[in-house]
């Protein structure tokens, strides 16, 4: 495996050690003991996974593996770029995307400010918000619920459904978008980086 220096996915779960892997020119996850990053659990498919630079960029395909993939909570359906912090999760490991070249390479101006503001308590809401996907050794497969929201915010679950409409308006999340809502929003945050 040819490793590119700034391309990593720092690996935790299942109760192992994290541990950080530098990715090749192409990087097979899997139970595989081929596989270039192996990982020893019953849910991870042989091959499970494939991570390769394409045109400068990180991209990311599930090989139709049995319980699939997760880019940032979302299911990983087809192959997706990569950025710096992005985090896979398979089965219950956390492969977490350290990229710092890239992320540097994609920008012409040195950004100050993030591309949407938020406020004190916005910033609040989205932290509370994305927690369940930055928590050591979590599944990423789902964001806060109302109630989790609620307490780590020190609101009622009303004030706390409010607070995340606003910030679902700021990130330009639709109001119809039902039961998925809160993970659209946490997939925005994340990807913005609004909680860092």
């Amino acid at each position: 495996m040819l490793a590119r220096m700034d391309a990593r996915l720092w690996i935790s779960g299942r109760g192992d050690e994290p541990r950080s892997v530098g990715l090749g020119e192409r990087t097979i996850v899997g139970r595989d003991p081929q596989a270039d990053i192996q990982l020893e659990d019953e849910a991870v498919s042989w091959r499970h996974l494939e991570i390769e630079p394409r045109g400068g960029v990180l991209i990311a395909t599930d090989l139709d593996s049995r319980n699939g993939t997760a880019l940032n909570g979302e299911r990983l359906e087809r192959p997706r770029r990569l950025r710096d912090g992005d985090v896979l999760t398979v089965a219950g490991h956390r492969l977490e995307v350290s990229d710092k070249a890239a992320a540097a390479a994609g920008r012409t101006v040195a950004a100050s400010e993030p591309a949407v503001a938020l406020n004190e308590e916005e910033r609040a809401t989205a932290t509370a918000l994305v927690a369940p996907y930055r928590s050591e050794g979590a599944f990423a497969g789902r964001p806060a619920t109302r109630a989790e929201l609620a307490e780590a915010l020190h609101v009622s679950e009303r004030t706390a459904q409010r607070r995340l409409d606003a910030l679902a308006a700021k990130l330009d999340v639709p109001g119809d978008s039902g039961r998925e809502r809160p993970r659209l929003i946490a997939a925005r945050v994340i990807e913005l980086g609004l909680d860092r």
